[in-house]
């Protein structure tokens, strides 16, 4: 890990493959067209599709792999066919890493680990992670993550998401944490557009193996079930306390979301978009969506002209008051 750090600035962390290449290509554009220099992107894909990706660096951008920059040496992807021969021969549909050290681990649970390795190793202490299928639709600044007093939003629902899945989720993270178990910590940390500090997920990683006694890595690849933002927002928030990891706690995503059913008609979409709220900084459309990139491109064209008419009716409001 380099101890070299940005202080005035922030980094978005992306991981991505070959089957997000279009919606990734739409978030590096926006990327690029919202986020201010002080932004820095780090592209995390599999060695294999580095050569699909090249084309996405430039001066802010840096495309690295996966395999090699973010997992041990000890840990590898288990060669599988492509998703229709998969179905096929009923193999799993996510990826299979070995690992000496722990039975095999699912590619979720690898991609969790990966996203937190690559937190650690960000050039700025402002993390922000950021899916593949998200795309920024208006001007990005250090001031819509941070306050003046240094402190970063952490996005904490002080409701209860009374789900089995989201249940074990924070169990796992009072055991990973060394504490009794809590089906439920104070809120929920799960959403699409989630800010980490570097400093903090190391503190974290050191919680980790100061509770389980040896790496992080091996500890979390023995772990089936657990997640890496409920994981975060329990340690910053129960561990540390939300002042001393440096956060405030925010209820509102910054992200506007569609994930599995597809506008059926002009209403619907036209509903969709006006509901876009100011603090909006961004929108998914989910990858599984059965939208080309030509459909995907004019969508998000709506968007960013709906946030632009947003932003500039703030700034008539504002003058008219001046």
């Amino acid at each position: 890990m380099t101890d070299a750090i940005r202080p005035d600035a922030a980094t978005i962390v992306t991981l991505s493959f070959r089957g997000d290449l279009d919606c990734c290509r739409l978030l590096c554009e926006s990327v690029d067209r919202f986020a201010p220099e002080n932004f820095v992107h780090r592209l995390y894909v599999p060695t294999r599709d580095l050569a699909l990706f090249a084309g996405f660096a430039n001066e802010r951008r840096v495309v690295a792999s996966q395999d090699r920059d973010l997992l041990p040496g000890w840990m590898w992807k288990l060669p599988m066919p492509g998703p229709r021969l998969r179905q096929l021969l009923r193999l799993p549909r996510r990826n299979v890493y070995l690992s000496l050290f722990s039975p095999p681990v699912r590619g979720w649970i690898a991609q969790q680990m990966m996203k937190i390795a690559a937190a650690a190793q960000a050039p700025t202490e402002i993390v922000l992670h950021v899916d593949s299928d998200t795309l920024f639709i208006r001007p990005l600044s250090l001031d819509r993550l941070a306050r003046a007093d240094g402190r970063t939003r952490l996005y904490q629902t002080p409701d209860r998401i009374d789900e089995p899945d989201h249940r074990l989720w924070h169990e796992t993270a009072s055991r990973l944490l060394g504490f009794a178990v809590d089906p439920f910590h104070n809120g929920d940390y799960i959403d699409q557009l989630v800010v980490w500090r570097r400093s903090t997920v190391r503190r974290l990683i050191a919680r980790i193996e100061e509770v389980g006694g040896r790496d992080w890595r091996k500890v979390l690849a023995a772990t089936p079930h657990f997640s890496e933002y409920i994981l975060y927002g329990v340690f910053a928030d129960n561990v540390l306390g939300l002042a001393a990891a440096g956060h405030w706690p925010d209820p509102r995503s910054l992200c506007h979301s569609l994930w599995t059913d597809r506008l059926q008609s002009e209403e619907e979409e036209r509903a969709f978009i006006a509901a876009l709220r100011p603090d909006h900084i961004a929108c998914l459309l989910q990858s599984t969506l059965p939208l080309g990139l030509d459909e995907r491109r004019a969508f998000n064209a709506r968007i960013v002209d709906q946030a632009a008419g947003q932003d500039a009716g703030q700034d008539a409001g504002q003058d008219d008051a001046a």
